[in-house]
């Protein structure tokens, strides 16, 4: 309900606040933690989300120092738990950028692309002096030693079959490393840039209700979602780095030719879910059966035979909006 009086007002932002705490300390939930955040900004503005930002990075911290402040049997925390700070400061400094009221404000996805660029800026010097730590090494090494005993308790093939082999090079814990990090360092910005996209759409869906309370009609909504034609070249720019990275390697740039084509190709997955939504409504679907899309793309992206169809079919039908008009208006007449 919304608050309107001082007192009622900082308890709505507290009463937010620990749902987000509570959200990125039960595992599963740290993909929705920024959501009750973005739902503070919707309903208060960027001062309340700032306000309710502080707060749980102040909570955030107080759980992770006050063990090794009040005994000494608690060390600090280490590397990767330093690392952890990092992660959760950059999530929250970004949900910031995308709220920002500036006298100019850019369209939300333009925000969105910005708060991205400014993680990766972020992460760049962050990567390079790991890399070249001792500690964080040794931590890695330790972290996915542990990864290799648990997944192997877990996964047990018959000892005779060609599975078992097959397993038991894969689950070493230097290839496990291996293919950790290189699917890490290639999809990090896009991996951050859909978390925020995310909380942000979820935080103004969930907070749509109030507005209309208000009587603030609300803004966005995905059936609407369109970019334009000049995206293309940035995405056919790294596409083609990709390739080059796949055929001959090309270092370093590969990085970033990886995360710029993966952001590229969730925004025009994006327009193609726009498409299917705009469809729906258009012939007015039943939001159960929206539901159950969904549901059923999620599952089928999951599988290992139509993952890669699904994961590839949905921004293929986004970019050819370039040159079919699929968003054709009831009312519209048949010569449009």
């Amino acid at each position: 309900m919304y608050q309107r009086s001082s007192s009622g007002h900082y308890f709505e932002i507290l009463l937010f606040t620990l749902s987000s705490l509570l959200l990125y300390h039960t595992g599963v939930g740290f993909i929705l933690f920024l959501v009750p955040l973005q739902i503070v900004a919707s309903r208060r503005g960027i001062r309340s989300l700032a306000l309710a930002a502080g707060v749980f990075f102040a909570i955030f911290l107080l759980i992770r120092f006050w063990p090794s402040v009040f005994s000494k049997d608690h060390p600090l925390p280490d590397i990767l738990g330093a690392i952890e700070i990092g992660v959760a400061g950059v999530l929250l400094l970004g949900m910031i950028v995308v709220n920002l009221p500036l006298r100019r404000r850019p369209r939300t996805l333009v925000m969105l692309l910005a708060a991205t660029a400014l993680a990766g800026a972020a992460a760049l010097p962050a990567a390079v002096w790991l890399s070249g730590t001792p500690a964080f090494q040794q931590s890695m090494d330790m972290l996915f030693a542990e990864v290799s005993k648990t997944l192997s308790g877990v996964i047990t093939p018959a000892a005779d079959s060609g599975a078992a082999a097959f397993f038991a090079q894969v689950l070493q814990p230097a290839r496990l490393r291996r293919m950790s990090e290189a699917y890490l360092l290639r999809s990090l910005l896009a991996d951050y840039a859909i978390l925020l996209a995310f909380s942000w759409w979820a935080g103004q869906a969930a907070a749509s209700r109030a507005r209309a309370m208000l009587g603030v009609v609300p803004g966005f909504r995905l059936s609407r979602f369109r970019l334009e034609s000049g995206w293309l070249w940035p995405l056919i720019a790294s596409g083609a780095l990709v390739l080059a990275d796949l055929f001959f390697g090309i270092s370093v740039w590969a990085y970033a030719a990886w995360n710029i084509g993966l952001v590229l190709l969730f925004l025009f997955g994006l327009q193609g879910m726009a498409i299917v939504l705009f469809i729906f409504e258009k012939y007015r679907v039943p939001r159960l059966l929206w539901f159950l899309l969904v549901v059923g793309l999620v599952i089928l992206a999951a599988s290992p035979g139509a993952g890669l169809f699904i994961v590839l079919a949905i921004p293929v039908l986004g970019i050819s909006e370039n040159w079919i008009r699929y968003r054709i208006p009831r009312e519209a007449a048949p010569t449009e």
